[in-house]
């Protein structure tokens, strides 16, 4: 003879088990898809940061050469 509880238990230890399951494929996948995003932002971050130094280097440069230029000019202006 088995208890009413057990066997209640028995009948919905399978379902609870499967939801329980299902509920820790769910938060696995969207943990997953989480990192993937940050992954994809960091990179684009990166992406950017480089653009960022390849523009203040160049922005370097063109304000030596003004600074060049001006200096040219004076110079031939006083003469």
């Amino acid at each position: 003879m088995t208890s009413p509880l057990l066997n209640i238990l028995m009948q919905y230890a399978g379902s609870v088990v499967t939801g329980v399951l299902i509920g820790l494929i769910f938060k696995v996948y969207f943990a997953n898809q989480v990192r993937k995003k940050i992954r994809g932002y960091q990179a684009e971050i990166i992406k950017s940061h480089s653009k960022i130094l390849k523009l203040e280097e160049t922005n370097n440069k063109l304000e030596k050469w003004v600074r060049d230029c001006e200096s040219n000019l004076k110079r031939t202006s006083i003469l």
